[in-house]
């Protein structure tokens, strides 16, 4: 099992853009998707959000993201955010 941690940080404008690509474009490809347990987190007056995905899998993580990647295909090349950073961490213990 593993972390994804992936952290956007943004101008307060631009903040409302990236919930709505992730609500419109994102989510609908991974709500169903095997082995996630996933959490996607704003701090408005910061800027900053950040997207924590738990796989229990690699093929399961590779499979999700497949599909989105072919989504956005489908969708073609309009701007998306870029992340800041992408962690990937081991999971050791959960609750």
């Amino acid at each position: 099992m593993f972390a994804q941690v992936v952290t956007f940080e943004e101008q307060p404008a631009e903040v409302d853009e990236g919930i709505r690509h992730v609500n419109e474009e994102v989510l609908p490809v991974l709500r169903d998707a095997a082995g996630l347990t996933g959490f996607w987190l704003v701090d408005r007056e910061a800027g900053k959000r950040i997207s924590l995905m738990v796989w229990e899998s690699e093929e399961a993580s590779a499979a999700a993201w497949d599909a989105l990647h072919a989504r956005f295909a489908e969708l073609g090349d309009p701007p998306r955010p870029t992340p800041s950073s992408v962690e990937r961490y081991d999971v050791y213990g959960s609750v």
